[in-house]
């Protein structure tokens, strides 16, 4: 068998460009469901992540970056037990403390009551909340919506002007 030079370039960039693709997103669009989460706690953390990263002028928000798939495929690949076992025990408190406040689940609950769910979290330092935040910035700004639409990355141009760079000499 022989391919053409040409041939070859086409499948090498193909085969580039399907490496390049979030591997946080392919998971749950291909079968969709959860890998990691059921689907209540999915729920539960593509809300609690769009709350801190929602939709705005400038992005879609943690939504639209698929933030929440991206955390469900990290923890499903995980070779520690300690981070899916901290997630399933902080999805619980959530649960626990939305209905200890307003009687219902999180997800039942009005927009109003999972803001003071969450400002509630905010406010203790030993909660989950610095697990979901920090996994929540991290997925947004490593996806196209995070790091294109919000941050307006162009890549790497040539900059002018007065400040535009080192000079060794």
């Amino acid at each position: 068998m022989t391919i053409s030079r040409r041939e070859m370039m086409k499948r090498a960039a193909a085969g580039a460009a399907a490496m390049a693709l979030p591997l946080g997103k392919l998971p749950l669009q291909a079968t969709g469901t959860p890998r990691f989460f059921t689907a209540a706690e999915f729920a539960v953390v593509d809300e609690l992540s769009d709350m801190i990263i929602p939709t705005d002028a400038q992005s879609g928000g943690a939504r639209a970056a698929g933030v929440a798939a991206y955390i469900d495929a990290r923890l499903a690949e995980s070779f520690e037990p300690e981070p899916p076992a901290r997630w399933r025990a902080g999805l619980k408190a959530v649960e626990d403390l939305s209905r200890e406040l307003h009687g219902k689940g999180f997800m039942e609950s009005t927009p109003e009551q999972r803001l003071a769910v969450l400002t509630r979290m905010a406010a203790t330092p030993e909660s989950f909340f610095g697990e979901i935040k920090g996994s929540t910035i991290r997925a947004y700004y490593t996806s196209q919506v995070g790091i294109h639409d919000d941050q307006q990355y162009k890549g790497n141009v040539y900059q002018t002007g007065e400040f535009a760079g080192f000079d060794p000499t």
